[in-house]
């Protein structure tokens, strides 16, 4: 038990000290709550999910649940730009077999193809779309909707309301929650094409 205290103080820190140097990249001066992940991940058919690919990993707060959650034989594909961030995923999940971890959510095609995944049934996404280059959220954005099975959901979360009119122009159907008990609260969409 102390020993997780004691990596979860070093995630802390680390993502701290990575917001510092890439504000824009990183998008949160703190990891998310076990509130948002709840509302997030609760919204999960974890029974029927195979194929899942988180974005914007961060420190893995997410990863850790979905690790957990998934069944045995989930592919489980996850993009984190920051190499520090990246390593502290590996480090903590060295031997689960489904999980893969990648550096370009751009690349979510190319990487889907790969590894013969046809569409993906969920997608959680924690990247900071409002303060990403407008061309990077469009290539995401454009390679979830393509990436999607057609009753897959797109889950992710923002601390605006800002990306609300993007995701209306990319999904049809949007469910949204506000979650307060988070650093900064934030909302959480739940898209589907």
């Amino acid at each position: 038990m102390r020993n997780k205290g004691k990596k979860s103080k070093h995630a802390a820190a680390t993502f701290l000290k990575r917001f510092l140097q890439h504000p824009g990249r990183i998008g949160s001066v703190a990891p998310s709550s076990k509130f948002l992940a709840h509302a997030m991940l609760s919204q999960v058919d974890w029974d029927n999910a195979i194929n899942i690919a988180e974005l914007g990993a961060g420190t893995g707060v997410f990863t850790r649940d979905i690790v957990k959650l998934a069944r045995p034989d989930a592919n489980i594909l996850v993009f984190e730009i920051d190499v520090s961030l990246r390593k502290l995923i590996k480090e903590e999940h060295p031997d689960h077999k489904g999980l893969k971890l990648y550096s370009d959510a751009q690349k979510l095609e190319e990487v889907m193809r790969e590894n013969n995944i046809e569409s993906f049934d969920y997608i959680i996404s924690s990247l900071p779309f409002t303060v990403l280059p407008h061309e990077m959220s469009e290539n995401i954005l454009n390679a979830v909707n393509k990436t999607l099975s057609p009753d897959g959901r797109f889950i992710a979360y923002q601390y605006s309301r800002i990306m609300k009119h993007k995701l209306c122009e990319k999904f049809r159907d949007i469910k949204s929650k506000y979650v307060l008990l988070n650093i900064p609260p934030a909302f959480v969409f739940n898209c589907g094409k």
